[in-house]
């Protein structure tokens, strides 16, 4: 890992941490917003040009803005069988690249995907419903959620460079392994889940499940954006951020693991 992208990462943590610690509702919400519309304003620049992007952008943010929590429900399961297809589509690549190219289709992905997104952090830090029925903060939960995507993605980068020998989505993702796949989905779920239970004495079964199934989706964000960046013949999203790429390169995974993590939540607690 080089020093910039190490420096970088560094930073980045420290001013999450920062920020979910002790910015008020409000302002994290705006911050949330902020980087959800520069990392579907990069992914828009993918298929159109620079003034659309900006223009769709600005839309995204007026329908937060005038809707409110009121489509977060059909949202939310809308993003869950639309994820199902663009899985689909991740494995059967390149067979459907004339349809994956379609404008209107990458259109409709990035502003579902994003929408879902900030709207299930919204939901998370408005509502008390997850943190009374889990018994720990809503901040915490979302500390949490952010834990198993970078934990997945940290754990699959240094074991399949120590073990990786077989290529995983190989059609997308050259550079991932079977190996790093499968050491970050047993060492994830469970050293989250031992953590939450021996700290606030949570259902383990339930709590493992929740983790477990949303370490596969943030796997599933990781690949789908690397399916739209290839389409775009882009390694990166952007060069915002030095040594990572752009905003949409850094949120990737959480993308998926956000609203999956409120879906498995309404059905194993409630």
């Amino acid at each position: 890992m080089d020093r910039k992208r190490l420096v970088s990462g560094i930073v980045i943590v420290s001013l999450v941490l920062t920020a979910i610690t002790f910015l008020p509702k409000n302002s994290l919400l705006i911050l949330v917003g902020l980087i959800t519309g520069v990392s579907c304003w990069e992914f828009l620049r993918f298929r159109f040009s620079h003034l659309l992007s900006a223009t769709l952008t600005i839309l995204f943010f007026l329908i937060i803005y005038f809707l409110g929590l009121e489509i977060f429900l059909p949202l939310i399961i809308l993003f869950f069988f639309f994820s199902l297809v663009l899985g689909f589509f991740t494995l059967t690549f390149p067979h459907n690249k004339n349809l994956l190219q379609n404008s209107i289709f990458s259109l409709f992905s990035g502003g579902v995907v994003h929408l879902t997104f900030f709207y299930s952090i919204y939901f998370l830090l408005s509502s008390s419903e997850i943190s009374d029925k889990m018994e720990f903060n809503e901040r915490l939960i979302l500390l949490l959620i952010i834990s198993i995507s970078a934990l997945m993605d940290t754990v699959a980068y240094f074991s399949g460079r120590r073990f990786g020998v077989n290529k995983f989505l190989p059609n997308i993702s050259p550079n991932k392994t079977f190996e790093g796949f499968v050491i970050a989905l047993v060492i994830t779920p469970v050293f989250l889940s031992a953590l939450v239970y021996l700290s606030f004495e949570s259902s383990f079964i339930r709590l493992f499940l929740l983790i477990f199934i949303t370490s596969l989706y943030s796997v599933l964000g990781d690949a789908v954006a690397s399916l739209f960046k290839r389409l775009a013949g882009v390694k990166d999203s952007s060069s915002l951020i030095p040594g990572h790429g752009g905003m949409f390169d850094r949120i990737d995974s959480h993308l998926f693991a956000f609203p999956i993590f409120i879906i498995l939540f309404w059905i194993l607690y409630l």
